[in-house]
């Protein structure tokens, strides 16, 4: 691996991580409040005490309400993996921008930015149809989500470019050699 990459800018990692966290909360603060709007068949404990909280009367409970009440089953699921994936989306966001800036620091070396493991992970699939059936807040989280999920995948394959174009010419000839005998 070579020494010469992009250095993103602290500052340019600093608001991408603000952004994510801030997104992150606004999501969970969303989902936590949506599926505990759902219709309860007996329910007690925590899950009663969320609803009970979600209970007041904006207009944003009320839709979710409205929402859950014509809504079958399995689109309620799909509401829950939703939730999931648009945070394990995030999480690999924050994650990489953290590697990022252990490497600004000098805790970690340039190189350990390229080795697989520390590469920004995947991004779970979106069905648009299916998330065209949800809620509208949760259909914005989502596509900020994957906005975001974008941009900073934008930046690792500059990165990454850069890192293998900076290799001799040689060097990259006899890759490619070895490449093609295998």
């Amino acid at each position: 691996m070579s020494a010469r990459r992009i250095n993103m800018q602290p500052s340019l990692a600093a608001s991408l991580y603000n952004e994510a966290l801030l997104l992150a909360d606004e999501a969970r603060g969303w989902f936590d409040r949506a599926l505990a709007s759902q219709p309860l068949r007996g329910g007690s404990g925590v899950h009663a005490a969320l609803m009970a909280t979600a209970q007041s009367s904006d207009a944003e409970t009320l839709a979710l309400q409205q929402w859950h009440a014509r809504c079958d089953p399995a689109l309620r699921i799909a509401l829950s993996c939703e939730s999931l994936r648009l945070t394990t989306r995030l999480m690999h966001i924050i994650a990489w921008l953290l590697l990022q800036r252990a490497i600004a620091s000098g805790e970690l070396a340039a190189d350990a930015a390229l080795l697989p493991a520390n590469r920004l992970g995947p991004s779970p699939h979106i069905d648009a149809a299916l998330v065209a059936q949800l809620p509208m807040a949760a259909q914005r989280l989502i596509g900020q989500s994957s906005d975001l999920y974008r941009r900073v995948a934008s930046l690792e394959n500059a990165m990454v470019a850069t890192d293998a174009s900076s290799e001799p010419p040689m060097v990259a000839r006899f890759l490619q050699q070895l490449q093609a005998a295998f």
